[in-house]
């Protein structure tokens, strides 16, 4: 370690910021493995910087605020994660999704089914902008129609996650699209223009895998179960297209770019009320069910075990989860250690190929424990000047940080959100529909 400079920091050599990025990571992943619960795990992660960054010289009042700053950027996204909690448990309660189950599995066919979970989201994605809200919506639904016609939920979801992103990552909508863009400096349709050269190639290969891993699933579909689950529904729910409102209202307050969490707490207010006029349940009743999670008793097993969710309360370990590495990133961002590495890594680099694997393998390791701002910001940042001292257009460094940056972070199992998909999508673990999400894993290859 060098002398601690003039200000009582110890400089940020190569061998410190590097050990300030591996522990962290080291700790959490060692604990994962061992067992322990994502949250303790994480939890271990940030003392462990906190300590490295005292080490280092830095005094708890910066960082404090760089943690307090790192809450402040993830409170949004917190708060939409609880609300999504509630409005799936408003939507079940309202018979909506119950209505779109019902209706699903009449109208879809079963061998074209993951190929739907993929197409589906990807076009309401598009329209929104959000991957989250096509998850959160139709997303649920094609989940739940998956566990009905007894495909594997993991397949389905892996889908619907897959075709999530392929929306959120190209739409001109999408904060994903318009962030490497905006970082690169690079025209937003050009930045889409040369997304394609990844996103198409991949898109094509997902049908292609979706479309056999469907029809090799549909061959194990119970018809009986299905008709039986299908009349499990109309008896316990008032059917009817009328309920497909609340997810209109959503959807055309999310295209015309209405705040998110007005058109969430839209979906929950309208649930409320069309399970007050068509369910005839009480105002108090909607409301434990928002915060505690839909519940029904209705003698069948399988119809319980897929309506009953949803809630506040569902949500709070992930949003514990997601401030804890909100905290974590506010240190790397004060420490600066991911900001040294790249910089040591670009400097490194001096060919156009070698170039673009420092930008694929910076954006790679940043995204791992960052997240995607900062995996597509930080490489941004120091690579812009050497692609073009090496010739190398700008759409091409954007794309490269859109391929990785914002598509690795499906598949990160400790990562807040992906946890929160499978929450949402049926309950099921990471391990369960990572294997299946194959666009995020397309795109950067």
């Amino acid at each position: 370690m060098s002398e601690k400079g003039s200000k009582g920091l110890r400089e940020m050599t190569t061998g410190c910021a590097l050990a300030g990025f591996l522990m962290p990571i080291l700790v959490m992943i060692v604990l994962i493995v061992l067992g322990a619960e994502m949250t303790i795990a994480s939890l271990a992660a940030l003392f462990v910087m906190i300590g490295f960054c005292m080490f280092m010289g830095f005094k708890w009042e910066r960082l404090d605020a760089a943690m307090a700053e790192g809450v402040r950027q993830v409170a949004t996204a917190a708060m939409i994660m609880l609300l999504v909690g509630c409005m799936v448990a408003a939507w079940i309660s309202s018979g909506t999704i119950p209505t779109l189950l019902y209706y699903g599995m009449k109208i879809i066919t079963p061998k074209l089914f993951l190929p739907i979970c993929f197409i589906v989201p990807a076009f309401m994605a598009i329209c929104t902008g959000t991957s989250w809200g096509s998850i959160s919506t139709i997303g649920v639904v094609l989940c739940g129609m998956a566990a009905g016609l007894g495909i594997p939920v993991g397949m389905a979801a892996g889908a619907v996650i897959s075709g999530a992103f392929f929306g959120d990552k190209t739409s001109p909508l999408s904060d994903t699209t318009l962030r490497p863009a905006s970082a690169c400096e690079v025209p937003l349709f050009k930045h889409i223009a040369s997304m394609w050269y990844t996103t198409l190639p991949g898109t094509l290969i997902c049908l292609v895998l979706y479309t056999v891993l469907g029809l090799k699933a549909s061959g194990n579909i119970d018809v009986a179960a299905v008709n039986e689950l299908s009349n499990g529904l109309t008896a316990n729910f008032h059917i009817s297209p009328l309920h497909i409102i609340p997810v209109a209202l959503v959807l055309i307050l999310s295209v015309r770019q209405a705040p998110t969490l007005l058109a969430f707490g839209t979906g929950i207010g309208s649930g409320i009320v069309w399970s007050m006029i068509f369910q005839g349940r009480g105002f108090m009743e909607n409301l434990d069910y928002i915060m505690n999670g839909f519940s029904i008793e209705s003698g069948m097993e399988s119809l319980d075990g897929l309506l009953n969710r949803g809630g506040f309360s569902s949500m709070l370990s992930l949003v514990g989860i997601m401030l804890i590495l909100g905290m974590l990133s506010g240190l790397f961002s004060e420490s600066h250690v991911l900001t040294v590495l790249v910089n040591k890594l670009s400097k490194k680099l001096n060919t156009p190929g070698t170039i673009l694997a420092g930008v694929w393998l910076s954006s790679l390791i940043i995204c791992v424990i960052g997240g995607q701002y900062v995996a597509v910001t930080i490489p941004a940042v120091a690579f812009k000047d050497v692609c073009d001292e090496m010739d190398i257009n700008r759409a091409v460094l954007s794309r490269t940080l859109g391929d990785v940056g914002v598509m690795i972070a499906a598949l990160i199992p400790w990562n807040a959100w992906v946890i929160g998909y499978g929450v949402v999508l049926g309950g099921i673990t990471v391990n369960e529909f990572i294997p299946y999400t194959f666009l995020p894993m397309l795109c950067p290859i």
